[in-house]
């Protein structure tokens, strides 16, 4: 027996490389926040505090109930008052996926935790742990069954004899690591590892239901301060694995400054875009744009398809806008000049 639509989502997984069953996330503008891909990597950029979320919409150009991912991740950094500059790391991560006309809908809530150990002056190395509620389910009230078809058309009345249940949930668990290497004109190089899913819970919704894969990710990046006093690029890559299915996604964007803004008092607000592109391999050329208002970020990106499924979809594969906010603590930015002097 086999669900409606379920060929469909099939295909949108398989174009994404995403497995169907593991269902996790795909973002374009990943890089954005890094606990988003790895607990090692919570609250090691300079900000102590940091909110992000964004909001992903795909395949809606097709004649079937579309893809919709929400993401929430907060960080926050926890000095451990040694005399090199240490941290611990905790944060919030979060997201509600749903696809399809069945409403398959994955809910996903972590804890990561991290501690970041300087070893010199240009090298910090961390590790993490990622602890978290894994949940499931999907509305059969909209499934049709090939015993339901009367001879002229599928008959809602008829009752499908399904042994399911259409929700379950479960323990997750995940790790990482995380190497951040800094330059002395203030450019940074970062690569990480991690695994999630690693728990292998039951997808539940019968008897025979399969293992979940557990999910790998290598990601690297840089942030290179150019000639230009105004520019800054930032390379990325990204690489998923989850059983057989697979993703590789590689580009740049690039910081513009606007306005640097008031050093000494707070009226004029730093001010700068940020624009890119990014190829995800047999899929997509993502493009992506945004503003940066003093810590303050918004922006956009797009998806346009180039595998075969662009007939389909018109070449629209996903429209996706985020939000961040992150500071310092007045305290850590005393210490931290403090410490550079």
């Amino acid at each position: 027996m086999k669900l409606r639509y379920l060929f469909f989502v099939l295909i949108c997984c398989g174009i994404s490389k995403i497995s169907f069953s593991q269902q996790d996330p795909n973002s374009s503008v990943w890089f954005m926040s890094r606990g988003l891909l790895n607990p090692a990597a919570v609250a090691t950029e300079v900000e102590d505090i940091s909110f992000f979320t964004n909001f992903r919409y795909s395949y809606f150009t097709i004649d079937a109930a579309p893809m919709r991912t929400n993401g929430f991740v907060a960080e926050f950094k926890v000095p451990d008052k040694s005399d090199r500059d240490n941290n611990f790391g905790i944060g919030i991560n979060a997201y509600n996926d749903q696809v399809g006309d069945s409403k398959y809908t994955t809910n996903s809530i972590s804890i990561p935790v991290s501690y970041t150990l300087e070893l010199d002056f240009r090298n910090k190395l961390s590790i993490g742990v990622s602890p978290g509620f894994f949940q499931q389910s999907f509305d059969p009230q909209n499934q049709t069954w090939e015993n339901m078809w009367n001879g002229n058309s599928f008959d809602p009345s008829i009752t499908n004899n399904e042994n399911f249940r259409n929700s379950y949930s479960t323990l997750d668990f995940g790790t990482g690591v995380f190497y951040e290497l800094n330059i002395r004109n203030k450019s940074k190089y970062y690569a990480g590892l991690s695994f999630k899913h690693l728990t292998a819970q039951k997808i539940d919704f019968s008897f025979s239901g399969n293992k979940l894969y557990p999910l790998m990710t290598i990601h690297a990046g840089a942030d290179i301060i150019t000639k230009k006093r105004n520019m800054r690029i930032s390379p990325q890559l990204i690489y998923y694995k989850s059983g057989p299915n697979n993703s590789f996604v590689i580009g740049t964007t690039a910081e513009t400054l606007i306005d640097e803004g008031s050093r000494i008092t707070t009226l004029r607000k730093s001010k700068s875009i940020q624009y890119g592109f990014f190829y995800r391999v047999n899929d997509a050329i993502v493009s992506t744009i945004g503003f940066n208002i003093s810590g303050f970020k918004a922006g956009l990106a797009f998806d346009a398809t180039v595998s075969n499924f662009n007939e389909s979809n018109k070449s629209i594969g996903a429209v996706e806008v985020y939000l961040k906010y992150a500071f310092m603590k007045k305290s850590s930015k005393g210490s931290k000049k403090k410490k550079k002097t």
